[in-house]
């Protein structure tokens, strides 16, 4: 029993920690983390920080902030515990039991359950969140609930019918918790079902037998909502010396007198939310005595635990209440206080789970204000260093901020030029950070002093990026390029391990580019991967994919001539697969473009290229030069195309090169092309906030093929429009009736012309017309 008590004990201190970890709001961007550190988190809380953002969450730029205060030196020596900002992080999953989980801990009980009662336990019923694995009591009590029958089916005096007394009762404690095998009920359902409480067993029963129940009785009532009944229940099970469950009961009473002490019912909370926002300074101070008094008995009750050795198991569980309990009972006392302490980079910012506790408040204390509300953010900056370091940082990237990004790259650049001359080395590298990374143009002084920063400093690959982007906006393209090679072939950022920062000194590198070659050295990205959420290491399990991100897609679309979109593919750096679509968009845009000599030529030529790349188009590409003429060969290339998906715009998430299946094959190669350089062609670039792109190769010809291009209609009514004419001219073409349904079915949505409404019932009454006794006139019922 000592045994379960110590692992549920750190079961339970888990679940006390902070909060749930998310990502933040905003897109997701599958190449650069804009929330949170890429980088395993015992190395970031060591200073390895790779390139900060300041639309990081609050505790990972506190995190920067407290590494750059430091120095690299600094950091090494300052007081950390292992794992410490993962633990502030809390719970990374969100706080959810997903469902594998929940079977298993309800498979394991149930096990129990069956074995101890030597009976088949029934299935959930159909349609039970149960039967799907999904459990809405806490998953330690499962656990708890399993080991604790274990234990009973060992004792000498555990008879089948108090085994079964024992198990209908705990079973009486899970539906009171909402978790019924045999209810079907939505939980979101109103009324909540009033589930009584387990029968007392009688006075004649076994005193053992009547005490492992009074457990189950307190934990009825704390599931029912009834804390101070649970409380006291608990309570008298910690005050008898001799109760089998005896040192949980001290704990536990704690516990709901913890949620005794917040619980309101939900439609209560909106109006007292009201209440606390219109209510004056009086009312105000009336309501934190009442919960500074609230605070103080749980406080009582906590020291009580504390001061008892034997409880030494559930010491930590119990202080993560007091914290817990501070942040909700006086959250603006307790963020004050330890705002304080972690202002401090000297001192341990994960005792007692500072961090992650002034994270938890920061949420709300730290809040943008709605509407006319008074901006309260202002104070709290000036009351800590940090918070202003990283209020000056995201207050720039806010959502209708009232201060505008002008104000805070003023104040932080003349904070760092305050503390640069009077000799404050620490406050003038964050400020420097800082200055940097939301300037607008550099001053000579900051270039001069990032450039000074050595590779070993915590901020030394952030400030390069910011120096990169800097020279880009300045015109500086020849530094710029040298700032990124240099960076990209650096020990530096080969140890920092970070795909995310790899990928942003890329993207840098590309918009820099010189020529079409140049810029396809650049275009690969490897996707960011995610963090094992125990460990906050890069999940060994998963594999690192790399393609095109929007910036090379949108500048392969609507940024170069047919040539250069070949030259691009001609590049041997490049993956085949990427080759082989990148080739095929060359060969297409010569294709339509192809009523002149030129435009025909080159795409012979280009054909081969497709042919040499990719081996399954082989056949296709060879038919194309062995057709006597351009129509025929535009023709053919416009049908292959339909049957293998094939486009002339770069798509990543093309399918494999391979035939299509007949009933399935849409006209769906192509929406609307680009016609003008820079527009985008449905690229991921709000996601990926991409940069411009790089303007290089022959853009006379770029401009004037993407002018043509532009004017041609979508996939579905170019392709529609081709099969119409190929009736008129080859009515006895064999594949007629198969490309007008095709046709019709194309015309049920997506990318579509004016016209498409008049295409598709022309195609269906050809079709019906003429071919009416085909199976694919018996395919096609309606037109759209």
């Amino acid at each position: 029993m000592i045994y379960t008590m110590r692992r549920l004990a750190a079961a339970v201190a888990a679940l006390a920690c902070a909060s749930a970890y998310a990502s933040g709001g905003g897109p997701w961007d599958p190449y650069v983390n804009r929330n949170v550190p890429d980088i395993a988190l015992s190395r970031y809380q060591a200073g390895e920080l790779g390139v900060v953002l300041s639309s990081y969450e609050r505790m990972y730029l506190y995190t920067a902030w407290r590494s750059v205060m430091l120095g690299a030196d600094g950091i090494k020596k300052a007081p950390a515990e292992e794992a410490g900002l993962l633990r502030a992080v809390g719970n990374r999953k969100g706080g959810w039991v997903d469902a594998s989980e929940g079977a298993g801990g309800y498979g394991e009980w149930t096990a129990a359950v069956s074995a101890a009662l030597k009976q088949p336990v029934p299935k959930p019923k159909e349609g039970s969140s149960l039967a799907y694995g999904y459990i809405n009591c806490p998953l330690t009590s499962y656990g708890f609930a399993t080991s604790t029958l274990k234990e009973l089916v060992k004792r000498s005096d555990a008879t089948p019918a108090r085994l079964a007394a024992w198990v209908a009762s705990q079973k009486q404690v899970f539906k009171i918790c909402g978790d019924d095998p045999d209810s079907n009920r939505n939980r979101y359902e109103q009324p909540k079902p009033v589930i009584p409480a387990p029968a007392e067993l009688p006075a004649t029963e076994a005193l053992y037998w009547r005490q492992m129940q009074q457990y189950q009785l307190a934990a009825a009532a704390f599931y029912s909502e009834d804390y101070a009944r649970a409380a006291k229940l608990f309570a008298a099970i910690g005050a008898t010396d001799k109760h089998p469950l005896h040192p949980w009961g001290e704990y536990l009473s704690v516990r709901a007198q913890a949620r005794a002490a917040t619980y309101m019912p939900e439609d209560e909370q909106w109006k007292e939310a009201q209440t606390i926002r219109t209510e004056n300074a009086e009312a105000a101070a009336a309501r934190l005595a009442k919960q500074q008094k609230k605070l103080a008995a749980i406080q009582a009750s906590i020291t009580h635990i504390l001061a008892n050795p034997e409880l030494a198991p559930l010491h930590e569980a119990t202080r993560a209440i007091g914290r817990s309990m501070q942040a909700r009972l006086t959250p603006a006392q307790r963020f004050a206080e330890l705002s304080k302490l972690l202002d401090d980079p000297r001192a341990n910012p994960y005792t007692e789970d500072h961090l992650g506790d002034w994270r938890v408040l920061a949420n709300d204390q730290l809040q943008a204000p709605a509407g006319e509300q008074a901006d309260k953010r202002d104070a709290l900056r000036a009351s800590a260093g940090f918070i202003d370091w990283i209020q000056t940082l995201q207050q720039c990237g806010e959502y209708q901020a009232k201060r505008s990004c002008a104000v805070e790259q003023a104040h932080a650049l003349d904070l760092w030029r305050r503390y640069a001359k009077e000799g404050n080395k620490p406050q003038a590298r964050v400020w420097l950070l800082a200055s940097t990374m939301l300037s607008n143009t550099l001053t000579p002084e900051q270039e001069q002093a990032a450039l000074q920063v050595p590779t070993a400093a915590p901020e030394y690959l952030t400030l390069r990026y910011a120096l990169a982007r800097h020279y880009r906006l300045a015109g500086k393209a020849d530094k710029a390029r040298a700032l990124a090679d240099t960076v990209l072939a650096s020990p530096a950022l080969t140890a920092a391990k970070s795909t995310s920062a790899r990928n942003q000194f890329l993207q840098e590198r590309f918009a820099v580019a010189t020529s079409p070659a140049d810029a396809a050295s650049f275009l690969m990205r490897t996707h960011s991967r995610d963090l094992d959420p125990d460990t906050g290491e890069t999940a060994a399990n998963n594999e690192a994919v790399t393609d095109i991100a929007a910036d090379g897609q949108r500048w392969l679309n609507s940024g170069l001539s047919a040539a250069d979109i070949r030259a691009v593919a001609s590049q041997p750096s490049l993956p085949a697969e990427w080759r082989a679509r990148i080739a095929i968009a060359a060969w297409m845009r010569f294709d339509l473009m192809g009523q002149q000599k030129e435009a025909q030529e080159e795409a012979l030529a280009t054909s081969k290229l497709v042919e040499q790349i990719a081996p399954e188009l082989a056949g296709i590409a060879q038919q194309y030069r062995n057709l006597p003429g351009a129509p025929e060969r535009h023709y053919a290339l416009v049908v292959n195309a339909l049957k293998y998906g094939l486009s002339p715009v770069f798509q990543s998430y093309a399918q494999p090169l391979k035939l299509r299946s007949a009933d399935d094959t849409l006209a769906d190669m192509w929406c609307k092309l680009p016609e003008k350089p820079g527009a985008a062609y449905y690229e991921n670039i709000d996601a990926e906030f991409s940069l411009p792109m790089p303007n290089v190769g022959n853009t006379a010809a770029r401009d004037k093929e993407l002018a043509q291009l532009g004017t041609l209609k979508t996939a579905t009514g170019y392709f529609g429009d081709t099969v119409m004419a190929r009736a008129k001219a080859l009515p006895n073409d064999p594949e007629l009736p198969w490309l007008l349904y095709v046709t019709v079915q194309s015309t049920r949505g997506g990318c579509l012309d004016n016209d498409a409404k008049a295409l598709s019932r022309s195609a269906f009454s050809l079709l019906h017309k003429r071919y009416g006794k085909t199976e694919w006139a018996g395919k096609t019922p309606y037109y759209y």
